[in-house]
């Protein structure tokens, strides 16, 4: 066996290669989800009043729920390939990432209309 080939996965065994790969776009989520948290958490802190009262805190909390929402769905959907791949099965089609994306891409909507509020204003 040469150095670039890959010994066998023991019999009734996945490749634990897929497992890796599956660990590792958890991993993803789970760092989305943090940046996600992160801005919610900035938000409060830099900007409490943006474009409207209160449209700071608005933006954070759809930023936190969004982090928690992300987590979760990476989490689910990590659990779901993980039992595919000990089954020997076709990977499961997922919604979670067009909930994902609708929910980032409306918080990041409402913070354009709150950033040309507040640009209006001066």
């Amino acid at each position: 066996m040469s150095s670039q080939e890959v010994p066998p996965s023991p019999q009734g065994h996945p490749d634990y290669r897929f497992s890796l790969a599956n660990e590792r776009t958890l991993l993803a989520w789970l760092r989305t989800a943090l940046a996600l948290v992160a801005g919610g958490v900035a938000m409060t802190q830099f900007v409490p009043e943006l474009g409207v009262p209160a449209g700071g805190p608005v933006v954070s909390l759809g930023l936190l729920l969004g982090g928690l929402g992300t987590a979760l769905a990476g989490h689910r959907r990590y659990v779901r390939n993980e039992r595919a791949i000990a089954a020997d099965q076709p990977l499961p089609a997922s919604a979670l990432t067009g909930w994902v994306t609708g929910l980032v891409a409306a918080v990041v909507l409402a913070l354009l209309v709150l950033v040309v509020v507040e640009v209006v204003r001066r």
